[in-house]
């Protein structure tokens, strides 16, 4: 069972992949908009706080 900071890590993971996905099919592509698109779903803060904390709870275990 996942935690909540895992399931919206792995969330901004499927958005990031579906975006990259959208990128490369066939057709025409804009590089400027996708990075801007992956850039508004792995920097939002629910994102960068969720790893945060996960890499805090990983550092504390270790110290432990």
């Amino acid at each position: 069972m996942n935690t909540p900071d895992q399931d919206i890590v792995l969330q901004a993971m499927e958005d990031a992949r579906r975006i990259l996905g959208e990128y490369i099919a066939p057709g025409p592509s804009d590089a400027t908009r996708t990075v801007h698109r992956l850039i508004a779903v792995l920097d939002r803060d629910e994102v960068v706080h969720a790893l945060d904390r996960m890499k805090r709870r990983r550092t504390m275990r270790l110290v432990e």
